[in-house]
């Protein structure tokens, strides 16, 4: 028998798969996942424990909760930056833009309303020739208050753009957070947005 506190603090406390809680208790998998069954504990889906993989030490962000007026307004201009600017792509939150402000703005959100780990955000930078890589990683850098190594600058290869058309020497910038469960989140508060001035509207 294994005691539901114990399972608990193995399975769900410290993230244990069942293989492993298996292992630590010196049982199988077969029995761990009957006794899961028994005390009616959710086991985790394939998603949910890829995610406890990648970070064992707990999401990488603390949202804050309670916002001032003024982190209110700051939450609605980057839902509206998401919304419009925002990544496709449902593993990550990205905004990509030359505007330094509008990225500033995005960086903002994460840090100030978000709570996002520093070392999680990225910038990655496209450069068309012949503009220096190395001024526009310093330039993005200093812009989003980020250290050097979190900026990759990379060259614009597409053979249909003209070069010297780049409207900035510095480049197109893309902040990415590459978090799936703040991206759920983050979809979910604009879907309620959404749904407050549809209500206001009527």
């Amino acid at each position: 028998m294994i005691e539901r506190d114990t399972l608990l603090a193995l399975y769900q406390g410290r993230h244990l798969s069942m293989a492993e809680t298996a292992h630590t208790l010196g049982t199988t998998h077969a029995t761990v996942l009957y006794w899961l069954k028994r005390y009616g504990i959710a086991r985790r889906s394939w998603s949910e424990s890829t995610y406890v993989k990648l970070h064992p030490d707990g999401d990488p962000f603390q949202i804050t909760s309670r916002l001032t007026r003024t982190q209110q307004e700051l939450t609605a201009a980057a839902l509206a930056l998401h919304w419009a600017e925002g990544s496709k792509k449902r593993d990550r939150v990205q905004i990509g833009n030359l505007d330094a402000e509008v990225l500033q703005l995005f960086a903002q959100f994460l840090r100030q309303i978000g709570g996002v780990e520093e070392d999680k955000l990225k910038v990655y930078v496209r450069v068309n020739q012949p503009f220096p890589l190395g001024r526009a990683r310093r330039y993005w850098a200093r812009k989003l208050a980020l250290p050097a190594r979190q900026v990759r600058v990379y060259r614009h290869t597409d053979s249909r753009s003209e070069p010297t058309r780049q409207t900035s020497a510095y480049g197109v910038a893309t902040l990415e957070f590459h978090n799936v469960k703040f991206r759920r989140w983050l979809d979910e508060q604009l879907a309620q947005l959404i749904r407050r001035h549809r209500t206001l509207s009527k």
